[in-house]
């Protein structure tokens, strides 16, 4: 099932992203060069894997000869352990670029083996995605991304059963859920394996070909799976040299054996919203049609968190929730006022190089989030502070984030109930950790 948004008036032609998403680009130069630029960036990321490597070999090249001697026979240019090193790096970004022309080749574009030469370079911007989307591959569809969505997804699965349970019935009976901000899609996947209506929602063009490739390809699958090596670009906090190239199997299961039901068994109702959360879920029609939003790592993903949140509100059915995980990170926080910007248009004229969503974000503590939910109309029935969780970490690295995390179930009043906030109607299960 496919969810499109078009704007009112003339009907766009639909670019296909293997049939799941779809995201116009016809008739929208500036969205065609951005699915270009993406693109560009999937082809070019073993060019500039090797690139990074060639800089480090002439850094190491430069050193006065006093210090190259003292060097380790990996590092030394002509050795065999150097060699083998090499050999070791070129074969990991190989293996990665075979992964993203995958990917590529799945959603109908040329991939790097097609397009070999490079009139136009990505940029570090896109090419650092590249390295997101792989790091994400590794932490929903691995073995080794276990621990990390126990961390984050098990809690919510666990609160989606427990507060919308599914009583049987028809399809159409089946309680329905958003997950926003899906990234490559197992959160949204693991909730139609229970057997709920779910639409995942990603604005990123990176993670929507991946995830695409993931749920809908077939042809990476536990028995036949793709080696990538997510933190190959890292250089800093490695422990050992073996680390940048580390081997992770993608997927550990199959979707296309949930996805696919040849059994007689009601098809699954999964489907993928491409595009901006605010500007599909803004839509009427999606106003009162939801059982449930489960929020993941995405709520400080968004522009104006009030703004997300109050829409939420409007998306759910009376008795509605929302579920969230995640940290107040503020993706869109930008740089400060300072002394010297004498009114808010000077202020603005100095940071006229960023999007203009950076100069309004306005970065809130958990309390204040919270109370502005309840003052929006929910009532919170859950609540945990604390929840240590990572993100796409590479756990042998010497340095990494833990999140100290908020997980809370919030239910959507119904009309006429007393206001949020009052004793009487407010029952809160609150846990410290």
């Amino acid at each position: 099932m496919t969810k499109d948004n078009p704007a009112q008036g003339e009907k766009k032609d639909l670019h296909p992203l293997a049939g799941a998403y779809q995201t116009y680009l016809k008739h929208d130069n500036e969205e065609k060069n951005h699915f270009d630029d993406v693109t560009r960036s999937f082809r070019q990321h073993a060019t500039f894997a090797m690139s990074q490597w060639a800089n480090q070999q002439y850094r190491l090249h430069a050193l006065p000869e006093s210090m190259r001697d003292v060097l380790p026979n990996t590092l030394k240019q002509g050795t065999p352990e150097f060699n083998l090193r090499s050999s070791q790096y070129k074969d990991a970004a190989i293996k990665n670029q075979f992964c993203l022309d995958c990917i590529l080749r799945h959603a109908g574009v040329p991939h790097s083996q097609q397009i070999t030469s490079m009139p136009k370079i990505a940029s570090d911007e896109h090419i650092s995605k590249v390295s997101s989307v792989l790091k994400s591959l590794a932490r929903d569809w691995s073995t080794d991304g276990r621990v990390e969505r126990d961390m984050a997804y098990k809690p919510l699965l666990s609160q989606v059963e427990r507060y919308i349970p599914i009583t049987g019935g028809s399809s159409s009976s089946k309680p329905s859920v958003c997950v926003p901000g899906a990234g490559v899609g197992r959160l949204a996947f693991e909730l139609t394996k229970l057997g709920y209506s779910v639409q995942g929602n990603e604005f990123s063009l990176h993670m929507l070909l991946a995830s695409d490739f993931i749920l809908n390809g077939g042809i990476a699958t536990p028995n036949r799976p793709l080696e990538i090596s997510p933190w190959l670009m890292e250089s800093r906090n490695l422990h050992s040299p073996a680390d940048q190239c580390r081997i992770v199997k993608v997927p550990d299961v199959d979707p296309l054996d949930i996805m696919n039901t040849d059994d007689g068994a009601a098809e699954p109702q999964f489907s993928m919203a491409a595009g901006d959360f605010q500007s599909i879920y803004s839509n009427p029609r999606e106003a009162g049609q939801w059982d449930c939003v489960c929020s993941c790592f995405f709520l400080d993903a968004c522009p104006n968190i009030v703004e997300s949140i109050q829409l939420i509100h409007k998306m759910l059915k009376p008795g509605g929730y929302l579920m969230n995980f995640g940290p107040l990170l503020y993706h869109w926080s930008g740089p400060a006022m300072r002394p010297d910007d004498l009114s808010v248009e000077a202020y603005q004229n100095r940071c006229s190089y960023l999007d203009p969503r950076y100069l309004s974000s306005v970065d809130l503590s958990y309390e204040d989030v919270i109370e502005i939910v309840r003052k929006i109309g929910f009532e919170i029935v859950e609540e945990q502070v604390g929840v240590k969780s990572l993100y796409t970490a590479d756990r042998r690295s010497m340095q990494n984030m833990v999140y100290r995390c908020v997980n809370f179930v919030a239910r959507k009043l119904p009309i006429g109930d007393k206001q949020p906030g009052s004793p009487t109607t407010e029952k809160k299960n609150t846990t410290k950790q």
